[in-house]
Formats: C-alpha cells, structure tokens, sequence
C-alpha cells in the first residue's frame, strides 16, 4: 500500500473518531408545548366577590339616626325651634365647632366665636335669661327646670360633636365664621336664624352618607350574604331614643340644600378626643 493511501485512511479513521465523541456529548432537549387549558363547556365561572360595603366616615354600623318626620323634617336637636332656642343653639353650636375644628386652617372659627361673644353679649346674656324663663314656665320653678334645660343642653352638645360628621360641621363653621369676620352681624338673632340651616346641613349630609350605605350593605347582604358570610346587625331600623320611637325606613331624606362646599371625606379619617365643656351661663 503506498503512501497516499495510508495518509488518506488515517484521516477517514481521524475524522469518524471525532463525530463518535461528539454524539457521545450532551444533546439539546426540545420540551414539548403546554397541553391547551381545559374549557368545560357550561361550567359556571365563579363570580367575583366585592367587599361588602363599609360605613362611611369610619362610623359605627349601629349608630342611631334621627327619624324623618311627616313633614319631611328630621327630628334633631335643632328641629321645631323657636327664634330664642335657635340663638342659643346656634351659639352652642359655634361653641363646639371653636373646641373641635383643631386643624389651623380653622382658625377662624376660635376667632369668629370669640368676636361674636364679645359684640353680642348683652343679647347672649338676654336669650339665657329669657329661656330660663321658658323653661321655668314649662317645668315649674326649681330644680325641674334646671335639670331639663340642662338635659336638652347636653343633648346638643353631644349632637354637634358627633365625630363621623366633624369634617362637614367644620366646613360648614368655617365658611359662618369667615362671613362673621368680614361682615361683623348687627343683628345675632337673624344671623343666627339663618346660619343654622347651613350647620345642620352638614350633619344632613353625613345622615344622608349612612342611609345610602346601608341600602348599599342592604343589597350586598341579599346578594352575597348567604353563600359567603353572615352579616351582622347593620342598624337598620332607624332609633333615636330621645327624639322618637324605632321606625323602620330606607327611604333617603330630602337631598341637602346647603350652599357650602364640603371637604371630600379622608380614606382613613381621624377623629381628636378633644371634650366638649358646656361653658357656665353667664350670671
């Protein structure tokens, strides 16, 4: 055999050996496709379930509500009043407002009540004494008048204070109280007669916010409640202990007329734990 040949097979030899190692080495695997997902035809998917509703303004699910009258009046503290009842209401209520409405912005507020304190005071001391003079001819002279006149002052108190409906009660005071300051009442009678409407028109809108929560949590419980949860006791029968008897309605009240603007209502809002004092009349 010559040589030429031999080169030629040693390199045939060569090259074989090389191509039998590398199918020897690691192989590229190809996975396979997902199988498609499995549709059963008719199945029912399941529904989403949305959270049932909370109330708003972080307020107990059982807090009482003031009934709607015949009329169309709610029964508050500040319903079916006279001029007299409606000046000392409204100075109590401004009262409140000066101790509670803590943000600075609020400043005027502290700075309304105190101006309207000084410019009226023969008149606030006027209006005490006259409705101590109704109460006394009401309840008989002594401690019976004391205490009812009392009762009914700590009901008011209490009433402007109540914490879900702060935010719109300290709009609403400081749009009255920024009034005050740049046109100073000549007459706090008729000031008052007509700047309590727009007090107890914020507390309108937040009665307003709880009677729609509750057809809201309502429906929710009628939907969902069965299957997924049992829902609490929500209030809904509407109770004021002071003012009426229990009176089942879902019907919401007449829409709120006030002509302030309202701050929007915080996600998670805070209430301060500052006490209401009721000041002692002056003597």
């Amino acid at each position: 055999m010559n040589e030429t040949l031999t080169a030629t097979i040693r390199k045939l030899a060569a090259l074989c050996g090389l191509a039998l190692l590398a199918a020897c080495g690691p192989q590229k695997v190809v996975s396979a496709p997902p199988p498609p997902p499995v549709v059963v035809v008719g199945y029912p998917q399941p529904e989403p379930i949305p959270m049932r509703p909370l109330p708003p303004r972080s307020a107990s699910t059982d807090i009482l509500l003031p009934v709607v009258g015949a009329d169309g009046v709610r029964n508050t503290v500040n319903a079916h009043l006279n001029p007299l009842e409606a000046v000392w209401n409204f100075r109590s209520g401004w009262n409140v407002a000066a101790l509670n409405c803590l943000d600075p912005r609020y400043q005027p507020i502290l700075d309304g009540y105190k101006a309207m304190l000084k410019t009226h005071a023969k008149r606030l001391t006027k209006v005490n004494a006259d409705l101590d003079k109704q109460y006394r001819t009401n309840f008989g002279a002594g401690v019976k008048a004391i205490r009812a006149r009392e009762a009914y002052l700590t009901s008011v108190y209490n009433y402007f204070a109540l914490p879900p409906a702060r935010d719109y009660f300290c709009e609403a005071a400081l749009q009255i109280s920024q009034e005050a300051l740049l046109a100073p009442p000549k007459d706090l009678d008729a000031f008052a007669l007509v700047k309590l409407p727009l007090m107890e028109g914020a507390f309108e809108h937040f009665f307003q916010d709880m009677e729609r929560w509750r057809i809201d949590v309502a429906a929710w419980d009628a939907r969902y409640g069965p299957a997924y949860a049992a829902a609490p006791a929500s209030g809904a029968v509407y109770t004021n202990a002071t003012y009426g008897p229990p009176v089942v309605d879902l019907t919401p009240a007449k829409p709120v007329t006030g002509d302030f603007n309202l701050a929007p209502a915080p996600q998670q809002p805070v209430f301060s734990s500052q006490p209401v004092v009721q000041p002692a009349p002056p003597q």
